[in-house]
């Protein structure tokens, strides 16, 4: 969600300021006119015949109610002004634990850990990507009941791997991951069905790999 610059709170605060006065002014204006012209009887007219009594809620109702109405055309003039050229600011950065550098943790992704979007929730960005294989593995599919996983990838039927013949290839991307806090973000992502092993690819580079869990 964005959020709104210096220029554009000072708008929506003085435009409720005014609002304030208006409604303040129009209450003021109704308890005055209430108080002197309540009283009248048959045969009695308005505004010709008025009761005794204090029109201070009048003129002080008056006042504050023609008040509230310059202010909120005023605010509404130069609110326009300042709205177009304050834009809002782009969301706040994600909140991740403080990055602590290591090793390169490789993940090597077959599905959903490749979409950009997901990329952006579980790390808030995106990371290096390269491509490659796994042999020896087959692809499967599982369906997903964890709501948070399901609004992530956008699906509830995601691939599994399980062990395959010599002949088997899983075509994939290797995700480099430079911190520690990454590689959790992936296995708190990973449901049950899934656990993560290590494997060769087909480079040769060795890589972690979440299989299914009766298969690790």
């Amino acid at each position: 969600m964005k959020r709104l610059s210096p220029g554009q709170r000072w708008v929506i605060g003085l435009g409720g300021f005014a609002l304030v006065c208006l409604v303040v002014g129009v209450i003021g204006l109704s308890v005055g006119l209430t108080n002197r012209y309540g009283c009248l009887g048959d045969g009695e007219s308005w505004p010709m015949d008025r009761c005794l009594g204090d029109d201070s809620g009048i003129v002080w109702g008056s006042v504050l109610g023609v008040i509230g109405l310059l202010h909120l055309g005023a605010t509404g003039l130069v609110g326009a002004l300042v709205w177009t050229s304050t834009p809002t600011i782009g969301p706040k950065p994600l909140v991740r634990p403080a990055p602590v550098a290591g090793d390169t943790h490789r993940v090597f992704s077959y599905g959903t850990l490749r979409q950009p979007l997901v990329q952006e929730a579980l790390f808030g960005g995106h990371v290096p990507t390269d491509e490659d294989a796994l042999p020896g593995w087959r692809l499967d599919w599982v369906t997903i009941t964890d709501p948070d996983v399901v609004r992530t990838s956008g699906s509830d039927r995601h691939p599994i791997l399980r062990r395959g013949d010599r002949g088997d290839v899983v075509e994939g991307s290797v995700l480099s991951l430079g911190y520690e806090w990454q590689l959790r973000a992936v296995d708190d992502y990973e449901v049950a069905d899934y656990q993560r092993v290590r494997v060769e690819l087909a480079s040769g580079r060795s890589a972690w790999v979440y299989v299914a869990a009766d298969q690790a």
